[in-house]
């Protein structure tokens, strides 16, 4: 019995970040259904825990907890809070593992495993990582899903367990290949770019656009221009949203394109300046082909991605977002030099 009392308050790090996974729930086309999985992780536990007993306590869990239980309530320094209900997730778990012992902890694997699913952004992340749409990546998490019920079966009915080490130096191998994919561009700060857009532009010539109903309800507390503006036989479109209060309102551009049945070619960082960088999208959909550039600013730095973004947002800061896109009918080059002389064109052609 005391061990149950003291395994409730794990659930704590969970209820402090409830209101977040709500809002998430609620307001992002993104997180809409993740609610799904958190509810799926209820039978799981039961299932896998039915009739187990605790075992002595397993020490050796600190060394999980004690970190997950600080970047659970330390978002207000890493500003993640994504990061922040995984970590809460992870206190979860490693409760069960101090106070059951690993065998207990690793029947509960599955169950920490689908509240990992749920968290917000995931699905986003996964579409990034396997270059697919997002209703494709929530077709992988459902395949997760699944794959940690047959892991309880499996445990059911062979009695099956890795060792501690194993599961936790290959889950420590998988976030590191993740974080070294990421870590340049999370943290990367460019110099700020909040640029004007006037109707004469260098060599480019351009006008205001009025944006239709569903642009304006898609950036609902955003304030949403767009134009357009050419130079011989470039073409450039432009979108610039100043943020809202929500953040769940200002989507990746990849994002957008793959749910309007674009196919992202690539998706890199480019580097225009040692202290400015945006992320450059190729896509394509039937016969037509695009280049977009994108980044985010706000009046002290720029940053070329949404992760980046996302890190250091914070409601009633004064946030930008931008994307200028130009269609590609040669080469990929001749779209990027167009792109490279608006934004030349856009700094007044001095170098930052």
């Amino acid at each position: 019995m005391k061990k149950l009392l003291l395994l409730s308050t794990a659930f704590l790090p969970l209820c402090f970040h409830s209101p977040y996974l709500f809002q998430a729930w609620s307001s992002s086309r993104l997180d809409h259904w993740d609610w799904i999985f958190y509810l799926l992780s209820i039978p799981a536990a039961v299932w896998a825990l039915h009739k187990e007993k605790f075992g002595k306590c397993d020490f050796y869990a600190l060394l999980l907890l004690l970190p997950m239980l600080f970047l659970t309530v330390s978002s207000s320094i890493h500003h993640i809070n994504a990061l922040a209900v995984a970590s809460a997730a992870g206190v979860l778990f490693a409760a069960v593992w101090l106070l059951g012992s690993w065998p207990t902890a690793y029947k509960a694997l599955p169950s920490a495993g689908l509240l990992l699913l749920g968290t917000p952004s995931s699905s986003y992340q996964l579409s990034l990582l396997l270059m697919c749409s997002v209703n494709a990546a929530w077709a992988v998490k459902f395949l997760l899903a699944v794959l940690c019920f047959l892991w309880i079966w499996c445990n059911k009915r062979c009695g099956m367990q890795l060792k501690s080490g194993t599961v936790f130096f290959s889950a420590a191998a998988a976030a590191s290949c993740f974080l070294l994919l990421h870590t340049k561009e999370l943290y990367f700060e460019g110099a700020s770019f909040i640029p004007e857009f006037p109707s004469h532009c260098g060599d480019f010539w351009g006008r205001s656009i009025l944006p239709d109903e569903n642009t304006k309800r898609f950036f609902a507390t955003g304030t949403v221009r767009q134009y357009r503006y050419t130079k011989n036989d470039t073409d450039i479109s432009v979108l610039a949203v100043k943020c809202g209060k929500d953040i769940h309102e200002i989507h990746p551009a990849s994002h957008c394109l793959r749910t309007s049945m674009w196919t992202v070619n690539s998706e890199t960082i480019t580097y225009l300046q040692e202290n400015f960088a945006v992320t450059e999208i190729d896509a394509a959909k039937g016969g037509s082909r695009i280049l977009v550039w994108v980044w985010y600013s706000s009046d002290k730095f720029s940053t070329p991605t949404f992760l980046g973004f996302r890190r250091h947002f914070t409601p009633g800061g004064n946030y930008h977002t931008y994307q200028i896109s130009v269609p590609v009918y040669g080469s990929v080059e001749a779209g990027r030099k167009g792109l490279q002389n608006f934004i030349q064109a856009l700094k007044g052609g001095k170098q930052q």
